[in-house]
């Protein structure tokens, strides 16, 4: 997953779609990501260490989505 993760944002960044990208990827995989320290995986993907913030932020969408009962499809 975390491969898949490091393509697509690296893919979008092509396209000046980078940060979008990271955020639905993390929204999208934030169910597998919610034991993932932000920082390491802000390392594993190629992102600078500033996006941690960007991954937390996701995670806690993630959650009120649930919470609210909302899907993304």
């Amino acid at each position: 997953m975390i491969e898949e993760i490091r393509k697509a944002v690296h893919d979008a960044a092509q396209g000046n779609q980078k940060i979008a990208m990271f955020h639905f990827q993390v929204l999208k995989n934030a169910a597998a990501l919610e034991s993932v320290d932000p920082e390491s995986f802000c390392r594993e993907i190629g992102v600078p260490a500033t996006y941690k913030t960007e991954f937390r932020k996701m995670l806690s969408l993630a959650r009120i989505i649930r919470q609210q009962g909302a899907r993304l499809v």
